[in-house]
Order: structure tokens, then sequence, then C-alpha cells
């Protein structure tokens, strides 16, 4: 006959795994802590003046640029990139074409090119749509969602705008199942991220639209919603040649909303949001948040806030910097307000 072992009911374990789990998310809070000190001390540009202020920024870019990973790590090909243009119709703001920009190898960036009925070197601004959405459906082609006539509302403007479609569309409306966080864990595992890859396709953008004859280059800006927010927050932060820029719905408390593809190896130490919203800066940054946003709590993007506030303040640029907090949920803020801000830093108020 066996000798009976020894059993427990279920259960009998679950309080040391309680205890473990506490501990590691204590031990996750120091680090975090230990990460917020480190930095502060990373981050420490020249205040000395605006030039001054500026040309420290070059190698906090390189580091983003480093972190973020492939194929931003690889300089871009010299001179405009080659692109396809396809009339799609003109209306009372301008004409429409569609277009597909080269962007690395085999790959292209396919958006919508909207341009006002003039024969003028235009301002230009990319225009990024959010979670789920569609170059056409922040244009108004079908309703305009939560993006309230975003990209017209600039044309209305005299401004040509480009929406390039990234890789967030409503798989049950828009297309195939794009599996854009397999895409990110991919790229990550290679050395790079979603994140870099949708920033090489703007930059691959500007530098087509910026050689083009009805553009001025020295007038481009930015604006997005959502993930657009996140964008056109990181591509002014990269590229200086967006003289503005908006970000909507978007800027917040990075530790706490930390998506997985809004996260790289070691963040924390160098740059979240407020960081990188100070490598815009002297540049013209306008943030903005819905009071009822039922995705990012408007509370804690305040002091983030108030840290990117005080770099424009610091240097005497007060102008260039606006924080606002719009009356309305997940969703660009229905007054002008963000528009004129851009506009006015633009050469168009």
């Amino acid at each position: 006959m066996k000798a009976a072992l020894y059993s427990e009911p279920p259960d009998a374990g679950n309080a040391f795994r309680a205890g473990m789990l506490a501990e590691v998310r204590a031990l996750v809070r120091k680090r975090q802590r230990q990460a917020e000190v480190h930095r502060r001390a990373f981050f420490k540009p020249d205040f000395a003046s605006p030039a001054a202020y500026a040309a420290s920024l070059a190698g906090y870019r390189a580091e983003l640029t480093a972190m973020l990973g492939w194929p931003l790590t690889e300089r871009g090909g010299a001179g405009k990139p080659a692109a396809a243009l396809e009339p799609v119709g003109s209306d009372a703001l301008g004409g429409i074409w569609r277009v597909w920009v080269r962007t690395l190898p085999g790959l292209r960036t396919y958006g919508l090119y909207f341009r006002p009925h003039s024969r003028k070197r235009l301002p230009f601004v990319v225009a990024l749509h959010g979670g789920g959405g569609t170059p056409e459906l922040c244009s108004g082609f079908f309703g305009s969602a939560n993006y309230n006539d975003m990209t017209r509302r600039v044309l209305r403007r005299g401004i040509a705008v480009f929406a390039p479609q990234l890789l967030l569309w409503n798989p049950e409306r828009y297309g195939p199942k794009h599996e854009k966080d397999t895409v990110d864990r991919r790229l990550k595992q290679a050395g790079g991220s979603l994140a870099a890859l949708e920033l090489v396709r703007i930059r691959a953008s500007l530098d087509y639209f910026a050689a083009r004859r009805d553009v001025d280059p020295d007038r481009i800006g930015a604006i997005g919603l959502s993930y657009g927010g996140f964008y056109s927050l990181f591509a002014a932060a990269l590229d200086t040649r967006i003289r503005a820029a908006v970000s909507s719905c978007f800027f917040n408390d990075r530790t706490t909303y930390d998506f997985a593809d809004w996260v790289w190896f070691g963040a924390a130490n160098r740059f979240l949001d407020a960081e990188v919203a100070a490598l815009v800066c002297p540049r013209a940054l306008y943030i903005e948040m819905g009071e009822k946003d039922d995705l990012f709590a408007v509370r804690r993007a305040r002091p983030e806030a108030k840290k990117v506030a005080r770099v424009y303040r610091r240097l005497g640029v007060n102008e260039a910097f606006r924080y606002r907090e719009h009356e309305g949920g997940h969703e660009l803020n229905r007054n002008d307000e963000g528009i004129d801000f851009l506009c006015r830093h633009l050469g168009r108020g």
C-alpha cells in the first residue's frame, strides 16, 4: 500500500502569491521613482537663450531616435522621394489627390493631399488620424467622427494638407486586420518599433512635400488627435522643419497610460511626454485635452503640462506654448483656438 502524500486545498498558497505580487508592485514603484530622478538628471538642456536651447537638443534627439529604434536610426535618402499621385476631384475648397510616397525599399506611404485653389506657395500641415481612423474619415468624406472636420478646418485657412494613413484603421469597416501590436512586437524584437516606422512615414512625407514648388518649406505644421496627437508630438520633437504642432487628446502621464506601443526600453529614464514636448521648444506647441475624455483622465495631464510650460516660460517664449482643456470628450476641440494657434504660427493668422 502506497504512503499518502501531502495535499492541501488549491487556494492554500494564495496568500503567499498575494505577498509576492505586493513586493513586485512595491519594487516597480521604487524603480519608477528612481527613473524619475534619472530622467531629471538626464534632461538638462542649455537655457542660456532660445537659440542655445535649440542647439543643445541635437544630442537628445539622437537619444530619442535610438530609443525608438529602426528605421528612424537609418538616415533618410537624399532629395525628394518619388511619389505617385492620382486625382480624386475638386470641390469648393480645392483639389484632392491620392498620394503614394516612396518611404523605404518596398514600402510606400498612402494618404490624401488637399490643396486650396491658389497658385501661391502655401503653408503645409500633416493631419494625423487616431486609432481606428483613416485619412478619408478625418477629412470628412463620410462624416468625421471625433475629428470634427480636422483636415478641412485647416484647409479652409488656405493651407495645403496631407493626411497619411497610419497602421490604425478599424478592420471591421476600413480594411483587413492590421495587427499593429503584433507588428510592433516583431519590430521591437528586430531593434525597431512601430512608432519609429510611422515616424519615418511622416518624415518621408515631409521630404516629398517640402520639396514641391507649391509648398513653403519654412511653414510646415502638424495636427493630430489621439494616436495622431501622439505622432504629431513626436514628429515635431524629432523634425525641426515642423514649426508648429497641435497634439489633441494624447499628452498625459505615461506611467499611467503605458500602452504597449507607447513604451520603449528605458523610456522612463530619459523621455516621457513632458521631455518629448520640451524637444519641440522653442517652436510652437499646442496641447489640448477634453474635460470629459473617457480614455485619458485630464487631471493626470495637468502636472506634465506644467513641466512643459516652465520650459517655455524659462526661455521667455511663453506665447509659443498653450495647454488647454476643452469641454468635450475624446475629440478635437470644436472651438478653433488650436487651429488659430497653428495658423498664426504658420503665418496664416
